[in-house]
């Protein structure tokens, strides 16, 4: 069985708005605004990635030093001999790339691009909520997505939080539902 978590949110003019909502249609009629809710909740966790930030708008904890260095090599060891001088050190072209490479891919959770392109979500209950989550759990990655969002001190993994919704998602949601609940009426 795949490793899962939760992260559960309960926006008080959310629930009230979603449960007019259900008094007016059956849990399949509620479908379009959970499939329209999940779209802009998965778009607004990918957008975390690039920005860095936790849902509530703090900053991500920037990559351990040790974890820059290793990206550093590995990147470097891509240059080809057109970015090296005769001993061994970079000339021009090659600082250039070096620089280009490091400030596209320093940042955390990007490295791959693999956990912010897993992000998905469904319908569930016949339409009546939404889930948004990923498959990145377990097997070659230990610990995948959880431990990336609540961290390991363990594995000395500071929390870099991607799911939950932050003040403008939870605007987003009521302006859909409120939309919905318009219709609703008409």
């Amino acid at each position: 069985m795949p490793a899962s978590f939760s992260v559960v949110v309960e926006n008080r003019q959310v629930l009230e708005a979603l449960a007019q909502l259900t008094l007016r249609m059956s849990p399949s009629g509620l479908r379009p605004a959970m499939l329209e809710i999940g779209e802009s909740l998965a778009e607004s966790t990918r957008r975390r990635f690039e920005t860095s930030t936790a849902p509530d708008g703090t900053s991500w904890a920037p990559l351990a030093e040790g974890t820059v260095l290793a990206r550093y090599q590995k990147m470097m060891g891509g240059l080809g001999k057109r970015h090296y001088k005769k001993d061994g050190s970079l000339n021009k072209k090659g600082e250039a790339a070096g620089a280009r490479i490091q400030s596209a891919s320093m940042k955390p959770l990007v490295d791959t691009g693999q956990l912010a392109d897993s992000i998905r979500y469904q319908p569930i209950d016949g339409g009546a909520g939404v889930e948004v989550g990923t498959n990145r759990f377990g097997s070659a990655w230990e610990g995948g997505a959880a431990i990336h969002q609540f961290g390991s001190e363990k594995a000395h993994i500071p929390a870099r939080p991607f799911f939950g919704l932050s003040t403008d998602d939870e605007t987003t949601v009521l302006d859909i539902l409120q939309s919905f609940l318009e219709d609703s009426f008409s």
